[in-house]
């Protein structure tokens, strides 16, 4: 049985340790190769890719096997394909960069540039009129006549080993502006002009009207789409802080009521011991207790208060056993269930020792309450740790930033 218990407790753990040890086994002692080094090659990366760093081991040279590393560059294009490569992508250019142009002949919106193509190619764009057209394609307005000027696009391209270059006519037109553009351009050429009139003023008035509509302005915000997720995660941090306050009040409620037990259990044996019944005893308590509540000599012991409320339900009416038997319930511990239990058997049975019973529960809950002590003491001292741990780090700043500063 002892072995089987064992088994049952430590198979999960059993079972990994002697699985990474037969994976191991069956790696190394069975010699299956490594895919990247396996029939004596190593594989080279693809046109564009970096370079492949490989780690292996290598046997023969010395009697214990090597660690080795190589590192092998990517493939590379031969002169013929590089030529032929190269040779397509120029060719297709012209349809490429044209964006919402209809013909290089007449380039009115901006060009479509691309810095890269497949198979590890860039590509550098140069303009020899960079005032009218630059280098990204972008129509400059206010240098472009309106008749259209031309401008020569060389584009260069490269794959680290093999290079060619071509150059492109461009017909090059101010840039046609949308109506939203336009509409804008308009204003802010009307505010330029109040601007150029009103030099000597403090404030350059804004129109208030263009062609009959009426203007509003504003500043647009930005950074402000992030308020409703900000105030999502605020109300998730709010609900674990709550959910976190519920726990630590029930484990504080716990402890409480694991300290009060062993109190709780004494003075039932002392008052039943001197002759009083269960209710008159529990009474008893429960106005020692408020009395000391009243006088500011205790604080609020849920212990106590739930025995109020059993002798609330008594005096209510509610049966005596009844009564005990919530007040085990609402503490919820094993004890109080216990006591609970034991009372009311008393009750039914006319137990005649129940002032002993009461004694060797009452020595219990006093090792119990040890316990409970000691363990306090132990969180207590751990969360004293971080504080102790920052203190000493001031402590050392403030030795070691002198020292260091009479060194220089």
């Amino acid at each position: 049985m002892k072995r089987k218990g064992f088994w049952k407790k430590w198979r999960l753990q059993i079972l990994c340790v002697a699985g990474g040890f037969l994976l191991y086994g069956a790696i190394v002692g069975g010699g299956v190769p490594a895919d990247d080094v396996s029939g004596g090659y190593l594989e080279r990366g693809e046109y564009g890719e970096g370079a492949t760093t490989y780690e292996f081991m290598v046997e023969g040279l010395t009697d214990e096997p090597l660690a080795c590393q190589a590192e092998i560059p990517a493939r590379r294009y031969t002169d013929a394909e590089a030529e032929r490569i190269f040779g397509g992508i120029l060719d297709a250019l012209p349809d490429q960069i044209l964006g919402e142009n209809a013909d290089l002949s007449r380039v009115e919106r901006d060009l479509a540039l691309p810095d890269s193509f497949e198979g590890g190619i860039t590509a550098e764009w140069y303009s020899d009129t960079p005032e009218l057209l630059d280098s990204y394609g972008v129509i400059q307005n206010g240098e472009c006549p309106e008749e259209g000027a031309s401008v020569w696009l060389t584009v260069e391209l490269s794959d680290g080993t093999h290079q060619a270059e071509r150059t492109y006519a461009v017909t090059v037109y101010p840039r046609t502006l949308t109506q939203a553009e336009r509409l804008a351009a308009a204003v802010g050429e009307a505010i330029r002009r109040e601007s150029d009139r009103s030099l000597t003023e403090p404030a350059v008035k804004l129109p208030e009207t263009y062609e009959g509509r009426k203007l509003r302005y504003y500043q647009e915000s930005g950074g402000y789409e992030a308020i409703p997720l900000l105030g999502v995660l605020l109300a998730v941090l709010f609900y674990v802080r709550d959910r976190s306050r519920e726990e630590e009040e029930r484990k504080r409620r716990r402890q409480q009521l694991q300290l009060d037990y062993a109190d709780v259990v004494y003075q039932l044996m002392v008052f039943i011991g001197a002759g009083l019944t269960v209710p008159r005893a529990w009474e008893r308590i429960v106005r020692n207790y408020e009395e000391r509540r009243r006088e500011g000599l205790v604080p609020e012991r849920p212990a106590y208060e739930e025995m109020a409320d059993a002798r609330s339900q008594m005096q209510c009416g509610v049966p005596e056993g009844q009564a005990i038997a919530q007040f085990g319930q609402r503490c919820g511990l094993q004890p109080y269930l216990k006591l609970s239990s034991l009372l009311e058997q008393n009750r039914r049975t006319g137990t005649k020792n129940l002032t002993q019973l009461l004694h060797l529960e009452m020595e219990s809950a006093w090792e119990q309450q040890k316990t409970v002590a000691r363990r306090l003491g132990e969180e207590a001292g751990t969360k004293l740790m971080l504080p102790l741990l920052l203190l000493l780090l001031v402590v050392m700043v403030i030795i070691m930033v002198p020292a260091m500063m009479s060194m220089q």
